[in-house]
């Protein structure tokens, strides 16, 4: 306080001349002077609450600075991206080739000159299981791997082109010579017939046409060309081997009649008129044991046949054996299937 004092004193002395002045400073009074140590105190208590003005403004300024931060929302979560199912071509379905199945049995099929034509026996079907094996159990099932994700873009899809079979070469041929047919182009019909079994020999369906044309035109030294390389490749085909001994038969050719029948007869076993003619070829060779077996054999087959009877009724008595050559004349009698000039020839050898 006395330091004010002072100052107050000072202006006081230099303006003296200032009445408001010194008015205003004769009601201006100065302070008694301060107690011994009151300064002091006043002075710390100043600096105490600056000091404590100074502590909470810190210790707000430490709430603000350790404030729990702020939480951020969880980010959301990846997206899934699902690979569209790769693209699969088509794929074209298995187109059936004409002919290739077995041709049916047809017991009417005949070609001219009384010659015979029997398709072969049917083939197993691949892929049916067998009705009566026991199918064996099913493997486990694997995991199929994942599919791979299909590639961006479109997809190309190549086509190779499928080569052609020789059936499929056998049948645009075929179906060549079928038009020439249609438009009585007769020369165009053999030869497409025949491109056709070059191209396939063991196609049935096609050499039994052609057998038919070269019949019906009285080609026979054709016929039989065809009807042996026929032979050759499937001597399954018992009609076929009938028809080519007939012809050589009737060429004269015995032997080659009785050859081409031996060939085939293990697939004629159970053909009563295969064996009849068998028999009939050994008796005109002069074989008649050999002939009553085959006779013998188809009378087996089909007792009622008064044919098989008479025939061996005549090559048992031919190779000595007339007992049982009578007996089996009778029978040819007793089954009433012979014609008159045939009955005629069982009772004369009965006599």
């Amino acid at each position: 306080m006395s330091l004010i004092n002072d100052m107050l004193r000072n202006l006081e002395a230099k303006r003296p001349d200032d009445l408001a002045r010194q008015s205003l400073q004769r009601e201006i009074r100065s302070l008694p002077p301060e107690k011994k140590g009151q300064g002091k105190k006043l002075l710390l208590l100043s600096v105490g609450g600056l000091a404590v003005a100074g502590a909470v403004a810190v210790h707000q300024a430490g709430l603000l600075d350790t404030a729990p931060p702020a939480v951020a929302p969880p980010p959301p979560p990846p997206a899934v991206l699902v690979a569209p199912p790769p693209l699969v071509a088509p794929t074209p379905a298995p187109q059936a080739t004409p002919g290739d199945a077995a041709m049916p049995a047809d017991e009417n099929l005949r070609l001219s000159s009384n010659l015979a034509v029997v398709p072969l026996p049917a083939a197993p079907v691949l892929g049916v299981p067998d009705p009566v094996a026991p199918s064996p159990p099913a493997a486990p099932a694997k995991a199929e791997p994942a599919p791979a994700s299909a590639p961006a873009g479109p997809v190309r899809i190549e086509k190779s082109p499928v080569a052609a079979t020789p059936r499929d070469r056998a049948d645009a041929e075929y179906r060549k010579a079928e038009t020439a047919l249609a438009s009585g182009r007769s020369g165009e019909v053999l030869d497409g017939m025949r491109a056709a079994l070059k191209i396939d020999p063991a196609y049935v369906q096609v050499r039994q046409a052609l057998l038919r044309q070269l019949l019906d035109m009285r080609r026979m030294d054709d016929a039989m060309a065809v009807l042996q390389e026929g032979v050759d490749l499937m001597p399954a085909q018992t009609g076929w081997a009938m028809s080519l001994a007939r012809l050589q038969l009737e060429h004269g050719d015995l032997a080659a009649a009785d050859r081409t029948l031996a060939r085939s007869q293990a697939y004629a076993e159970a053909n009563a008129d295969y064996a009849g003619f068998q028999g009939h070829l050994k008796s005109r060779l002069g074989a008649h044991r050999q002939a009553a077996a085959h006779y013998q054999r188809a009378s087996r087959l089909v007792p009622n046949e008064g044919r098989w009877w008479l025939g061996l009724g005549l090559a048992l008595e031919a190779d000595g054996r007339v007992p049982e050559a009578r007996d089996a004349l009778r029978r040819a009698l007793a089954a009433g299937s012979l014609n008159a000039e045939l009955s005629a020839v069982a009772e004369q050898h009965l006599r």
